[in-house]
């Protein structure tokens, strides 16, 4: 044998004998570890409970705003694969109108034929798309995160412990929604001894919303006291006159533009109340018109980083 055949008969055996070690450790075609390989996770949820066969979803259709905004506070949004994209989409999730989202239609009518396209391993609902929940169950696995009878801060949390489940992501739940009580328990009280009216336009008309409104923690967490008492549980409001506004004479008025938060043409809810009985209240006389972003409190609502800013703002105007 040449010196070149033995040395080549050399290698041959150390690559055997590398082979033949290699294949006592971990197998390369093992499933590693992770998302989506951590087995069933079974999540409650306000109707009923949901298995995730793989684990902590991947893929998200997600038909309620407020859950939206959640799991970009959790910095999972890259886990979003559709959501309804035909109604108005607020600033704060501007992203999401991107065309690599699938567009799902509304909240209240959701596309059967795109959410089948988007083959999510999760569909969250919600409040608006809650009645869904049977539909959707039916072929995705789906959870409602829809809360009743508790205030907005908890409602969120609650809503976010349901999501941090799913997502397996319940530290950072925990950790956004402890930033959220922070901010909320900085801000309580802050209307006692003041009287506050919260008024929403749309179409030139003014409505008003009271305790156990969506806008409820203006009176809930802030502490003012309703400069009119019970008022009527509607999502549009109890239609009012500027008369009846003026009567009330609040200190502190908290104005939602519908038309600006639904995305429709309508005069500015500015110019709708602009006129000499509004201008006369102690509100208007102490600069305290406070303008809500609409979008946050009327389309948003119950998201982690939605709720902590839409406080944050609100308070900061109407101390």
């Amino acid at each position: 044998m040449t010196r070149i055949a033995r040395l080549l008969a050399a290698l041959m055996v150390v690559g055997l004998l590398t082979l033949t070690a290699c294949s006592t450790g971990s197998s390369p075609t093992q499933p590693e570890s992770g998302p989506g390989n951590s087995g069933p996770i079974t999540v409650a949820h306000t109707q009923g409970e949901t298995v995730l066969p793989n684990g902590p979803a991947q893929r998200i259709a997600v038909t309620d705003l407020g859950s939206l905004d959640t799991i970009k506070a959790l910095g999972l949004a890259d886990r979003v694969v559709a959501l309804p994209k035909s109604g108005a989409i607020p600033d704060a999730l501007a992203e999401f109108k991107a065309d690599k989202y699938i567009d799902l239609g509304t909240m209240q009518d959701i596309n059967l034929e795109k959410m089948n396209q988007a083959n999510p391993d999760l569909v969250i609902v919600g409040f608006r798309s809650a009645a869904k929940y049977p539909e959707f169950a039916k072929t995705w696995p789906t959870i409602d995160i829809t809360y009743t009878d508790v205030d907005v801060v908890t409602g969120t949390i609650q809503a976010a412990k349901v999501i941090g489940t799913a997502l397996g992501a319940t530290q950072q739940a925990e950790a956004k929604s402890a930033e959220l009580q922070a901010t909320a328990d900085g801000l309580k009280g802050i209307g006692q001894g003041r009287s506050a009216l919260i008024v929403m336009t749309s179409g030139g008309k003014a409505t008003l919303h009271g305790e156990n409104s969506r806008f409820g923690a203006v009176h809930q967490l802030f502490g003012f006291s309703p400069a009119v008492p019970a008022i009527q549980a509607d999502s549009h409001g109890q239609p009012a006159s500027f008369e009846a506004i003026a009567q009330a004479n609040p200190d502190v008025m908290f104005i939602i533009d519908r038309d600006v938060a639904v995305g429709q043409q309508g005069q500015p809810a500015a110019e709708v109340l602009n006129n000499e009985l509004i201008n006369n209240t102690n509100a208007a006389k102490n600069g305290k018109l406070v303008y809500l972003d609409g979008g946050r409190w009327y389309v948003i609502i119950h998201g982690l980083d939605n709720v902590r800013t839409m406080l944050a703002d609100a308070g900061a105007q109407a101390k």
